[in-house]
């Protein structure tokens, strides 16, 4: 298996080909439009892994002149400031990964949160943090678009399929000066399979469960891509199947009193002592889902040096879990338009969900100095959720479709537009300067305890402003500004500043200062309903009854300051950053008047915090094929509030990966250990250590037209993990095949 390996390197946002950004045709948006395609100009070409052959062991290895898509533009590794990892089509189908979560649970450095959703069925959805800044604050990227979903951040990585997947860069530190709000722990752009000169494709299918046949999962993937004369194409499509992982557990049901919470067998009510004290429950750690992904882009050579693209992408999804509700109402009503409710109480969760990405591009060669790129994009989402009691007998309800309550409905839409332009005034200088116009609109029932549609808006309108100064021959410096206008929230400017000094191939020392910020989003500022989860109370919402008063929630805000140094020579290669994040203002969610009757929810900016850490790679590829990658992750975080540590990130992180390659085969094996965790829910508020040992083996035949089959085993140790960082379904084994022509 080619481990992920730390690059040296900055992030553009938009890799696709020609990836233009966006603005929004509202009522005042014409003449913001109109100065924005005055401003057109940068070059923007789709990143691609340069690989070349070291003749000393004649095995593939990273080039220093590897680009991707950083500052927008593309560049040479060696030569930009901040930490990138890249993940490639081969990194991905080695280990026979799924969906997203398969691929990062297998990248050194980054930590999948569990439970960060506001739904009981967070225990089965996990997300992404970067560097200890929490799942919030990672903002994460289709093609360069950003995904519309129930909430703005985090995002389920089980949606989206690995087969699409033509590589993924993973920025590391606050990229506002770029991307906006969200970006302040890092950015994770997942990048399509694009068009390509020629014809190719692949087909392919995997099936994995683990040993108790439990947890199983079935993908059946293909795609082709070309281009024929001025036209260029790439189309894919996925359906991807998985059966349910439930662990037994008891719940603890209480019911609300005017005196408190009594267990049902102490309530007056007749109907409700019939609700049984505690359930036994088999609880979903992984749904049962059915997930259809389709999608693909087209470009067109107008003319020399002017391209159009279009791009569009489908999914839609059923799913459906059994989870411990922490608040649900029963069937008994003390008066019109109330009920009784219940805590701690078994209920199924089902989702009808699907979302639409289309988006338009152009990109024009203005003068042989500056290039001209536009784009518009829109992504919108549809979700269903059907919550009921499962003890709705019990609970006073003639059958359950009756005891359907709490539901989750939103319809999501965003609309991006934005024209950029780089302009080259001579060798020393590159100047990438843009605008951005942003409008997310969410229709929910989660805005009132009716359970009607509401709306709620926010626009973002951003201008930018970057330079590439070449100061020596060895000598870089990226230097960059953005401002933002937020329609309801405080308007916000980010700076970043980076060096790259070349020494020589063996010693490139960096330093970074970058800025980022993370807006409230509209489920933090206006939610107003009580759910599974719990009441939830947004910032802005007044509720007497509970004794809720609005509170001014403002954007979190970052400073980050990184140091690092990279290097390879024949075989060898290696990375080393440490990096010191301060943030302030961090927004949190809090829980109010807990152990009561009227405890709720809400979100404030409850302090300040700081993670500090150390990042070490390195890796040898042997002349016997053999290839060793080692990572090594410290990390440090602090609630300045409390002196506790930042929730659920691991201390410390190591991951060794020791691969083989002789010809058509590859065997790898991977050990990866994860440190103790800060959770208050903890019995003694930190959560276990844990090692996970994985390993795989994949055959190419050459002789049959590139068919290729692999296996992998996970978990190998059926190591046990704690609940509250997401249950593990055990040693599992799962078995491929993909033919690509």
């Amino acid at each position: 298996m080619k481990t992920y390996q730390t690059q040296t390197s900055v992030l553009a946002s938009d890799s696709s080909p020609t990836h233009f950004r966006h603005f929004k045709l509202k009522p005042t948006g014409l003449l913001t439009m109109l100065f924005y395609v005055g401003f057109l100009a940068t070059q923007n070409i789709h990143p691609a892994i340069a690989i070349e052959t070291d003749d000393e062991i004649n095995q593939p290895v990273m080039a220093d002149e590897i680009v991707i898509t950083a500052t927008k533009t593309q560049n040479q590794i060696s030569g930009i400031s901040a930490t990138v990892d890249i993940i490639n089509t081969d990194d991905i189908q080695s280990i026979g990964a799924a969906n997203l979560k398969d691929i990062f649970e297998k990248t050194p450095g980054l930590s999948l949160q569990y439970g960060t959703f506001p739904a009981a069925s967070s225990a089965s959805k996990s997300s992404v943090s970067i560097r200890g800044v929490g799942a919030t604050g990672t903002l994460f990227l289709l093609d360069g678009r950003r995904l519309s979903g129930e909430v703005k951040n985090p995002y389920d990585l089980d949606r989206i399929p690995a087969s699409m997947i033509e590589r993924i860069e993973i920025i590391k530190g606050p990229m506002s000066v770029l991307y906006g709000a969200d970006a302040i722990g890092g950015v994770v752009n997942i990048i399509t399979k694009q068009p390509k000169e020629g014809f190719s494709g692949s087909i392919g299918a995997q099936s994995g469960t683990n040993f108790d046949g439990d947890a199983s999962e079935f993908n059946l993937d293909a795609f082709v891509r070309g281009k024929s004369e001025n036209l260029g194409y790439s189309l894919f499509a996925n359906v991807l199947s998985t059966n349910p992982y439930t662990e037994r557990e008891q719940t603890t049901t209480m019911i609300k009193t005017q005196n408190g919470l009594v267990p049902p067998s102490n309530h007056p009510n007749p109907i409700i002592q019939g609700i049984e004290n505690n359930y036994n429950l088999d609880v979903s750690y992984r749904e049962e889902s059915t997930v259809y992904t389709a999608g693909g882009r087209l470009t067109y050579d107008l003319q020399p040096g002017t391209t159009i693209g279009g791009e569009f992408n489908y999914f839609t999804e059923d799913r459906e879990g059994d989870y411990r509700s922490a608040f649900f109402p029963t069937g008994v009503s003390p008066a019109p338009g109330q009920r009784i409710p219940a805590f701690d109480t078994p209920v199924r969760s089902s989702d009808d969900n699907w979302r639409r990405d289309i988006g338009v591009d152009v990109r024009s060669d203005v003068l042989e100095n500056l290039t001209a790129n536009v784009r518009v994009y829109n992504s919108y989402y549809k979700k269903r959720n059907t919550t009921t009691a499962l003890n709705w007998q019990d609970a006073g309800f003639p059958n359950e479709a009756a005891s359907e309550n709490l539901g989750m409905n939103a319809n999501v839409d965003i609309w991006s537009y934005e024209a950029y332009a780089v302009f080259s005034p001579n060798e020393n200088h590159r100047l990438i300067g843009g605008g951005e116009f942003r409008d997310e609109t969410r229709t929910a029932t989660v805005f009132n305890q009716a359970g009607t549609f509401e709306t709620r808006e926010v626009d973002y309108t951003a201008f930018y402003l970057q330079d590439e100064w070449k100061i020596t021959n060895t000598l870089n410096a990226t230097l960059g500004a953005r401002y933002d206008v937020i329609s309801n929230n405080d308007n916000k400017a980010t700076f970043k500043v980076g060096l790259v000094n070349r020494f020589n191939d063996l010693l490139i020392v960096r330093g970074n200062f970058a800025q980022g910020y993370r807006a409230p989003d509209i489920r933090e500022l206006y939610i107003r309903k009580n759910t599974p989860a719990g009441s939830q109370r947004g910032a802005t919402v007044t509720d007497t009854a509970l004794g809720k008063v609005p509170f001014d929630l403002t954007p979190e805000f970052i400073n980050s300051f990184e140091i690092g140094a990279s290097g390879r020579k024949s075989g060898f290669h290696y990375s080393a950053a440490v990096f010191y994040n301060d943030i302030s203002d961090k927004i949190e969610q809090v829980t109010k008047n807990p152990g009561s009757p009227n405890a709720y929810f809400t979100f404030e900016n409850i302090s300040d915090a700081k993670t500090l850490g150390l990042e070490l790679a390195a890796g040898y590829q042997f002349l016997s094929g053999i290839g060793l990658e080692l990572s090594w992750f410290e990390l440090d975080t602090e609630n300045d509030q409390t002196g506790k540590d930042l929730e659920y990130n691991p201390d410390r992180q190591i991951s060794l990966t020791v691969n083989y390659l002789s010809g058509g085969l590859e065997v790898w094996t991977m050990g990866k250990y994860i440190g103790e965790q800060y959770s208050p829910s903890a019995p003694d508020e930190f959560v276990d250590a844990y090692f996970l040992l994985d390993a795989g083996v994949n055959y190419t035949f050459d002789d049959m037209g590139g068919l290729k089959l692999y296996a992998g085993f996970n978990n190998i140790l059926d190591e046990k993990l704690d609940k509250l960082i997401g249950s593990n379904v055990g040693t599992t084994v799962n078995a491929g095949v993909r033919y690509s022509f």
